[in-house]
Order: C-alpha cells, then structure tokens, then sequence
C-alpha cells in the first residue's frame, strides 16, 4: 500500500501573516518599487526577502505591476499632420463646423495587448 505524501516542496520564506503585510504595505503607497517594499519588510521583520518574493506575494494579493499610458505617442509626422489640419481648417465658420461630428465612442490605439479590433 502507498499513499502521497504532502508538503514535498521548497518552504515558503513567509507566513500567510507576513503576506498580508506586504499587499498592505504596497496597498498604502502604490508607486513603490519591489525592492523598496523588501526593504521595508527586512526594517520590520528582520528577515531578508528578494524583489521576487515580494512580487510574487503581491501577484498572490491581486495586485500586478502596470505602467499606466497617458496619452498616445506622436511621432514627428503626427504632429506636422495635425499642425497641418489646424491651419486648414482655423478660418472655419461655426456653419461650417455644423456637418462635422465627433465621437469618443471608438477606441483608439496604436499598440494595444487586448484583443479589440483596433482602429
């Protein structure tokens, strides 16, 4: 007879408790790096954890590294092209600008992950 024998791996270097610490304290400031929130961690607790510790534990607790995109990046012909369309259209009437419609209903990107069509 045999039967499977559980906790066979590597012992985590922290408990559920210290976990919690960790999401806490990157919760609190959210624009601190990993290897600051280890830092923090070793003044706390005493122990010494890596920068993927620390990622690892906060991928666990939801939160995932991003950096947020403020605005598309204009190339050297974007702006021409726009600066181009502005003299174009600045000696326009308000009756001309009547026909025009603008929308912000689609989504516009020029390098995008989600799987939207793109326009």
């Amino acid at each position: 007879m045999c039967s499977r024998r559980y906790g066979g791996g590597r012992v985590r270097s922290t408990t559920p408790a210290e976990d919690r610490y960790i999401v806490l304290s990157a919760k609190r400031n959210r624009r601190t790096p990993a290897q600051q929130v280890a830092n923090q961690f070793l003044a706390a607790s005493g122990k010494q954890i890596s920068r993927k510790t620390v990622a690892r534990r906060l991928r666990g607790g939801g939160l995932y590294a991003r950096r947020p995109v403020v605005c598309v990046p204009l190339t050297r012909q974007h702006r021409t092209a726009r600066l181009q369309w502005c003299r174009e259209h600045h000696n326009w009437t308000e009756q001309d600008w009547t026909c025009v419609l603008f929308s912000d209903e689609s989504r516009f990107s020029l390098s995008s992950d989600c799987r939207r069509q793109l326009i």
